[in-house]
């Protein structure tokens, strides 16, 4: 096993993968920091290049991109309110504050940071224990799934514990949303209204950019002069 890694470090750290991941990683910086392009839309658009690369640049090129467009998806979320991917959403609002008492550069920091190593702790869990997940995922039935959705949408309402009552309605309007399209045992259409653009139902990227871009693109028409927002703090 140890040699495998040892062999595994050697391919990772070629010069040319280097510079393969280099440049992947500026791309997925780019796509990532444009709301309504997913790290999954980077990833797709590398399809063409690294079909004629070998596979170890290949895969790590795609890798590479996706980390780091999920990353950067944080920047346009921190600095205007526009999550760039749909895994920035969850946090938009907060670091979106900490813009404002001007701690961009520690929300940016922390995101990058917690990013990273979250990334190293999950490659690490997979290297170790991948084996082992895998065969106990084979195992999950429909009784399972049932409590693990369960558990999800519970956590929902829990996570917003000082207005449970907010929590709760916004998990509704969710499903609602979840629910619009053919994505049932009978693939019988519901409220879909006679539209076919909604037999499959309405997409994470439309949703995320009609709940944060087009809202805050809108409080930006409505109010055309501002009040100028200056931030002050004491450097510690």
């Amino acid at each position: 096993m140890s040699s495998a890694w040892m062999q595994a470090f050697a391919m990772v750290f070629d010069p040319y993968n280097i510079v393969v991941m280099l440049g992947a990683s500026l791309f997925g910086l780019f796509v990532g920091a444009v709301p309504g392009l997913t790290a999954t839309m980077a990833t797709a658009l590398l399809v063409p290049v690294t079909f004629f690369m070998a596979p170890i640049p290949a895969i790590a090129a795609m890798v590479t991109a996706t980390a780091m467009a999920i990353f950067s998806g944080d920047i346009p979320g921190c600095l205007l309110r526009m999550p760039g991917t749909p895994a920035s959403a969850a946090y938009t609002d907060e670091a979106y504050a900490m813009t404002k008492k001007g701690l961009a550069e520690i929300a940016l920091g922390a995101g990058l940071v917690f990013s990273a190593v979250g990334g190293l702790f999950g490659t690490a869990v997979l290297m170790v224990a991948a084996p082992t997940l895998a065969e106990f995922a084979l195992h999950f039935s429909s009784f399972e799934y049932f409590w693990l959705v369960l558990m999800g949408l519970t956590c929902a309402v829990f996570i917003s514990s000082d207005q449970p009552l907010k929590g709760l309605v916004t998990l509704f309007l969710g499903l609602l949303v979840a629910g619009v399209g053919l994505s049932n045992p009978a693939a019988f259409p519901r409220f879909t209204f006679g539209n076919a653009d909604l037999l499959g139902g309405i997409g994470m990227v439309p949703l995320m950019i009609g709940a944060f871009a087009v809202s805050e693109i809108i409080r930006y028409v409505v109010d055309t002069s501002p009040k100028a927002l200056i931030v002050r703090r004491e450097d510690r």
